[in-house]
């Protein structure tokens, strides 16, 4: 009888340590139903493959190879809309999708030629059409042409080619085929004026907008300009060094925490200063860098873990300490990143 006692005792006793493994907290985070509110990550490949993901590490299948890789992906509201040649969107998750635009703008490969402006309750597409500008104001089912502007060039002429909005609310646009500078400052009804640039910016190339907190960014695809910075929203610019005579895919700050740049085959740089050096820990040698995002998990006390998220030529890449370690989470060839 004392036997059978102990070992009711011992079974009872380990039970509870069991239970109370089961309840513990590791790093201040209850491991039952941890997740709030998790997100979304949508890849697209270079064969125009579209997949998803709502934990960077198990990818569905949304929308099978056609042959076209997409240029950039934007969710607004409940649709989902990627460029390919024209403007695709899907009102029920990809499971279908239907052209929506067939003006955007042609041969430019970066995510900012489509911007979400919350604050105006707009999507913002570069287009060739004329104004250079379409808006949405229904989550991408329709377009019209943006005809706010207060500017001395007929703006029928103006081609639009990336977007950026500051946190302060200022939208920019930029037209790499002139060279000129555009802003919105207040809301969507406000016109839009060309920016007086003092510094003389380099005349080749193929800039595009990004942003980095308030610093207006442009960077050249082609490398040979690199990235230059304004925190005089637009009207001085002096330029970032460190970075390689390389093709530099995209620019791009998470949470605006870390200024990030893709490049051509040698992986990803990071902005210290005013200099950029490639952080490159966990990457396959002679990686292209072509997409950059940020996402995040809410847990139950509201605790908020970011993740960075690159598309690249050789798979998707997650890193939890803002780029300073990279690890594979799905093979691949990849083009873009939302």
């Amino acid at each position: 009888m004392q036997k059978a006692s102990f070992l009711y005792q011992l079974t009872g006793a380990l039970l509870l340590v069991a239970a109370l493994q089961g309840c513990r907290k590791e790093n201040g985070i209850d491991n039952n139903n941890v997740i709030k509110r998790p997100y979304g990550l949508y890849v697209a490949d270079a064969q125009g493959t579209l997949y998803n993901t709502s934990n960077g590490r198990d990818y569905k299948l949304v929308f099978p190879p056609d042959g076209y890789a997409p240029r950039a992906i934007l969710t607004a509201g409940t649709n989902l809309l990627w460029i390919k040649h024209n403007v695709h969107l899907s009102l029920n998750g990809g499971n279908n999708f239907n052209p929506t635009d067939t003006t955007v703008v042609d041969s430019i490969s970066w995510q900012p030629i489509i911007l979400k402006v919350p604050s105006h309750g707009r999507v913002y597409l570069c287009t060739d059409s004329a104004y250079g500008l379409k808006c949405s104001e229904d989550n991408g089912k329709t377009w019209f042409a943006d005809t706010l502007w207060n500017i001395s060039t007929d703006p029928v002429l103006v081609r639009m080619t990336s977007l950026a909005q500051l946190r302060n609310g200022a939208l920019f646009g930029y037209d790499h085929m002139n060279h000129k500078l555009y802003k919105r400052g207040g809301g969507k009804d406000d016109r839009w004026v060309e920016v007086a640039v003092s510094t003389t910016l380099p005349d080749t190339g193929k800039f595009y907008l990004s942003h980095f907190n308030d610093i207006l960014l442009l960077t050249d695809y082609t490398g040979a300009g690199g990235v230059w910075h304004s925190e005089n929203q637009g009207a001085g610019w002096s330029q970032y060094g460190g970075l390689p005579q390389r093709r530099l895919f995209a620019t791009v700050a998470p949470f605006d925490k870390v200024l990030l740049v893709g490049t051509d085959s040698l992986g990803v740089y990071s902005l210290s200063g005013n200099m950029f050096s490639p952080i490159n820990n966990g990457l396959s040698p002679n990686t292209s860098v072509r997409g950059i995002a940020g996402k995040d998990d809410i847990y139950k006390n509201d605790l908020v873990q970011d993740y960075f998220y690159i598309a690249t030529s050789t798979g998707v890449f997650s890193s939890a300490d803002e780029g300073e370690n990279w690890i594979e989470v799905f093979p691949g060839d990849f083009t873009a990143i939302y």
